[in-house]
């Protein structure tokens, strides 16, 4: 028995980098990862190649700045699987200017949004 045998994960960012890796480890150790990433066909091709190596795996669109996006993503995870039993907030950023100068699409404080995002 491995120690995720049967647990539901959603892993955000895990279309890529860092966040794929801790998906497919958490499908070795018997884990169900939800592959959660702003990048709907990345996260399909991740868990795609998840499948082919014999795990089960579910790609959800999600920004995690977004609540509605990120309560789509929990709301569909629920609906495949009844459950989710791990979450790994991987997602993140990469900027090249202070924090505080970096604002979203919006116009809204993009550190404050991706800091109080509610899973």
């Amino acid at each position: 028995m491995s120690r995720f045998d049967g647990k539901v994960g959603i892993i955000t960012g895990a279309a890529s980098g860092i966040g794929k890796e801790i998906a497919l480890r958490f499908a070795a150790e018997g884990g169900i990862p939800v592959i959660a990433d702003l990048n709907l066909d990345a996260a399909d091709a991740a868990a795609r190649e998840l499948k082919a190596k014999g795990s089960d795996a579910f790609a959800v669109a999600m920004n995690v700045a977004d609540e509605a996006a990120v309560e789509k993503g929990v709301t569909d995870t629920m609906a495949k699987y009844g459950r989710i039993d791990v979450l790994v907030s991987n997602a993140g950023i990469q900027i090249v200017k202070p924090i505080v100068d970096f604002r979203s699409p919006n116009g809204s404080d993009c550190w404050l949004s991706i800091s109080t995002a509610r899973f």
